[in-house]
């Protein structure tokens, strides 16, 4: 490599470092809906589920498969997820109701590689729970 051409590939490689950095440190994608605009909607295509966690979980009958409680800060809402083979071998069991309403949102409406999950449902002051209806056995978490 000549001399000419040391420090044109030295600032090459620096910029693509700075460009990788900029990258991996690039924030979540916002979500695209708050509160509720977002009760119906996939938590995952709306961006919900970035900043969401566990609520409360209960075992599936005869099984090693919780079924979850999600709520998402951002969006102020909530859903029902469970394991991916269980949700899309029986996405009608699965179910999302609001405690005090029993307005609900049931079915699967989106998986990935791991997770199946229900709709959102816009409850930052009334509780909601997470359902499994069926086979083996139907269990529901505490309302959250």
């Amino acid at each position: 490599m000549s001399t000419r051409t040391r420090p044109i590939s030295a600032v090459l490689v620096m910029l693509l470092v700075a460009v990788a950095v900029q990258f991996a440190t690039a924030p979540a994608r916002a979500a695209t809906c708050w509160g509720d605009y977002c009760s119906g909607q996939d938590p995952e295509a709306a961006g919900c589920s970035a900043d969401a966690s566990p609520v409360a979980a209960a075992r599936i009958p005869g099984t090693y498969s919780y079924v979850e409680l999600r709520w998402s800060p951002s969006c102020k809402t909530n859903w029902a997820r469970v394991p991916a083979a269980w949700g899309t071998a029986y996405p009608w069991q699965l179910r999302a109701t609001q405690c005090a309403t029993g307005y609900q949102q049931s079915g699967v409406v989106g998986n990935n590689a791991n997770y199946a999950w229900t709709r959102m449902i816009y409850s930052p002051t009334l509780r909601v729970r997470a359902e499994w209806n069926g086979q083996p056995g139907s269990v529901w978490t505490a309302c959250g």
